[in-house]
């Protein structure tokens, strides 16, 4: 006996496949942490498909198989498409989240930021103690001379110390950029990007 399996159309597969990506993507919230995920050896991936991203290589991940597969089922095109509107609205979350800083929510989540970072509870960051917290939140890409910038645009008056108001003003910038450049290495470890 042969029995038919319906397969859904193009179109459902489509939004099938952006359902899965995007619930992928917000369930890897934990990215934004220091992770240490291990590489995986994935048995019966093949290096077949090679894809650049930005003038790199994509790395295999833990999601290379499921995104070969998309590939296979919706071809090149279609996937980069899905792929892009995945990013965007991922993109969206975040700049969604930086823009909070100014609401009640987002001013009592900054000030606690702000005290975690103030390891020596004197009421004002050093460089030092901005440095810690960045590599903390996972910003471990950033280079000495990027957190000087990020010190020096942020201390306004100064005195070689970040007071609240001064981290208020600087630290939604600083958290969209560096969670964005994050949310993409992180994208390309986990096989997003593959």
């Amino acid at each position: 006996l042969r029995t038919k399996i319906p397969f859904p159309p193009p179109a459902r597969l489509t939004q099938m496949l952006r359902s899965v990506l995007l619930l992928a993507v917000v369930g890897t919230a934990s990215a934004f942490a220091p992770s240490a995920l291990p590489q995986l050896k994935l048995r019966g991936v093949t290096q077949a498909h090679t894809v650049t991203m930005m003038g790199k290589q994509a790395k295999d991940g833990p999601f290379t198989p499921i995104v070969k597969a998309a590939r296979t089922v919706l071809g090149d095109s279609t996937l980069t498409k899905v792929r892009g509107d995945v990013i965007a609205k991922h993109s969206q979350v975040i700049k969604a989240f930086c823009d909070t800083g100014e609401s009640p929510t987002g001013k009592i989540a900054l000030k606690q930021l702000y005290k975690l970072a103030d390891k020596d509870g004197n009421g004002f960051l050093d460089r030092e103690e901005l440095q810690t917290a960045l590599n903390f939140l996972g910003f471990t890409h950033l280079s000495d001379e990027a957190i000087d910038g990020i010190f020096a645009r942020s201390d306004k008056n100064g005195d070689a110390m970040i007071d609240f108001e001064e981290f208020m003003r600087e630290a939604p910038n600083t958290l969209r950029t560096n969670l964005t450049k994050l949310a993409k290495t992180n994208g390309n470890d986990l096989g997003f990007l593959s």
